[in-house]
């Protein structure tokens, strides 16, 4: 039970490995977005949808009288509040359903005889004020109050350092001078006196769905709130997303002289929504706006007008956008679809071609959205977690798999020397030592030596031989000093028995024809081992057998066992020799304790009491977490 729990945790690991990437990336793009850091992209992505719809008709609702340069160096500037006067008269002949001023009081020069306050039609005319810092306060002219004032305070963005773009429209504000004192824009001051003339139920309220919204009967205006695009949006003054209207020439534009000189047909503006305003750029500097072509204030104001007046006659789209809630669960969708882009497709040209899709789904289904509902979606965040997601952990599959396979190519580098160790360290390498200690005692006979010679010299030969056919045949079998060739495919302890009868068969170790021997392998039952881990097992035998037979002196039996118990398997080796002479461990030593980490087990040499000597090696019958 617990080892079916700890694979499958190890398989929810694995998982999460790969979807690691994915989910960094979603978590850095929703953090980025939380603290508005993708404000100034999402607008420009705003922008281009706008600019890319269809071109719409005009709206001859609305009609914009413009002073131009020419018309101010004719009547001087500030504007004689005589001509104005004048001109607002001759509009006014015109029966026009409402007069916007566009023009604020230190723009216009005072007259004794001629006052803007005695215009015979001030009902129908509402002029302009700018109230959003107190600082920079202008007041309307003298005698306007109420409903025949609007603030014309415009908000830019400040997302570009050349350009401040304008986007979004102000509806109300409360007077930073006087908290109690609530200001309406010029723009709802004009659509009211326009919609209750032609209805009487279309007065301005207070939202069903947000009260603090305003509506015309049932349209209700979205109100702008605070999100990632917008991160620092007030919530205590209304405000709109610019829905520009889609056309070279939305509004029918008249110039001052034009209507001086009677250049007016007076279908253009009975009964329509008259606005009057300054379009010299050197006093009203053009507006960058990037969703249309750079315009001026007063057609600014003329947007916002027919943006409000069609939706509620025309049921033309107010832009509108998600909560936050579902527009960050949005983004969380796309992402977790890059991760499993990722996880599902095969081959670069799928993968591509599957994120090529999606991409398109995203930008032609958010972009219709725009078209048709007026929904406003955070394309650009949604864009960078679907592409990142599938990109990056492609890379890093790439890097895993290249540091798998330079691991791999280190491990079998690795396992080449310590196989080639082996088979020197327990073949010549046996055979050199004891020629040593045999010459140094001055045991072995000139005719005996230089017999052991060739045979080393042979055996150092095939040792090569041995090597080369390993490496190209890949073969699973174990090559003995003997010449005998084990199956690595047998059992553990069929193999071990082999090698303990074979070394003891060794002519260079005479010693082992007077030891006293036992020797018995229990069958390895619960574990299985691979090729490589049977044959460092039997090395490991070899190995401990030839150092009993270099260096247990005075040694009378040998016990050589394999047991398991409930939890480990114990290979043992004792001799009951002198013990240790040295306490600097050999090579075979470090290879012994190599082995029994990689096993997930211990090894031991020491020497026994009274005397002796004991190498062992346990491992468990279960496979390490690392494996």
């Amino acid at each position: 039970m617990q080892r079916n729990l700890w694979n499958s945790l190890r398989a929810t690991a694995l998982l999460w490995r790969w979807a690691l990437p994915g989910m960094v990336v979603i978590g850095l793009v929703i953090a980025a977005r939380l603290t508005g850091s993708l404000q100034s992209l999402e607008l420009l992505t705003l922008d281009a949808f706008l600019r890319h719809r269809p071109t719409e008709s005009k709206d001859d609702r609305i009609v914009l009288v413009g002073i131009d340069a020419t018309a101010i160096q004719q009547t001087g500037y500030p504007i004689p509040e005589r001509d104005l006067v004048d001109l607002l008269n001759r509009l006014q002949t015109y029966k026009p359903a409402v007069i916007g001023l566009h023009i604020l009081q230190n723009q216009i020069a005072k007259s004794d005889k001629v006052r803007l306050a005695g215009f015979k039609q001030r009902q129908k005319l509402i002029v302009s004020e700018t109230v959003l810092t107190a600082a920079d306060q202008i007041p309307p002219p003298p005698g306007f109050f109420g409903k025949q004032v609007g603030l014309i305070d415009l908000i830019p963005e400040g997302d570009n350092r050349a350009n401040n773009h304008v986007r979004r429209a102000l509806l109300g504000i409360y007077d930073p001078l006087n908290a109690e004192a609530y200001k309406f824009s010029l723009t709802i001051r004009l659509v009211e006196t326009y919609l209750t003339a032609q209805d009487k139920n279309l007065t301005l309220q207070n939202g069903l769905r947000d009260k603090e919204a305003m509506r015309f009967g049932l349209t209700e205006l979205p109100r702008l709130k605070p999100s990632g695009a917008y991160a620092g949006v007030g919530t205590g003054s209304p405000q709109i997303l610019l829905n520009f209207r889609q056309h070279h020439q939305p509004f029918r534009v008249l110039s001052l002289n034009d209507v001086r000189a009677g250049k007016v047909d007076p279908n253009w503006l009975r009964d329509r929504i008259i606005i009057v305003g300054i379009t010299d750029p050197k006093i009203r500097p053009i507006i960058p706006t990037a969703a249309i072509a750079p315009t001026n204030s007063l057609d600014i104001q003329a947007h916002t007008v027919s943006q409000i007046i069609s939706a509620v006659l025309d049921q033309r789209l107010l832009l509108t956008t998600w909560t936050e809630g579902w527009e960050y669960g949005w983004i969380l969708g796309w992402g977790i679809l890059g991760v499993y882009i990722d996880r599902r497709t095969r081959g670069l040209i799928r993968t591509l071609f599957a994120a090529g899709i999606a991409n398109l789904l995203l930008v032609g289904g958010s972009y219709t959205l725009l078209l048709l509902q007026g929904l406003w979606l955070p394309v650009l965040p949604a864009l960078i977690v679907l592409n990142l997601s599938v990109v990056l952990p492609a890379v890093y599959s790439y890097v895993y798999e290249h540091e798998k396979t330079l691991k791999t190519r280190l491990d079998e580098r690795q396992r080449t020397i310590e196989q080639t160790f082996n088979t020197l360290h327990n073949g010549p390498l046996q055979t050199l030592a004891s020629l040593l200690r045999q010459g140094r005692d001055n045991k072995l006979p000139q005719e005996q030596l230089f017999l052991t010679l060739e045979n080393l010299n042979a055996e150092i030969r095939g040792v090569g031989e041995h090597l080369k056919q390993e490496a190209l045949t890949q073969e699973e079998s174990l090559h003995l000093r003997s010449g005998l060739k084990l199956d690595l495919k047998l059992p553990l302890h069929e193999l071990l028995y082999e090698v303990y009868t074979n070394t003891l068969e060794r002519s260079d170790f005479s010693q082992f024809a007077t030891l006293k021997t036992s020797c018995y392998f229990e069958p390895l039952e619960k574990r299985p081992l691979t090729i490589d881990q049977k044959r460092d097992l039997c090395r490991f035998i070899e190995e401990a057998l030839c150092n009993v037979g270099k260096h247990a002196e005075d040694a009378t039996h040998l016990d050589v066992t394999g047991t398991q118990s409930q939890k480990w398997y114990c290979l043992r080796v004792f001799d009951n020799g002198k013990g240790i002479a040295t306490a600097t461990p050999g090579e075979g030593t470090k290879h012994a304790r190599k082995l029994a980490f990689r096993l997930g087990g211990k090894f031991k040499r020491e020497t026994s009491s009274p005397q002796g000597t004991l190498c062992e090696l346990a491992f468990p019958l279960t496979k390490p977490w690392f494996q």
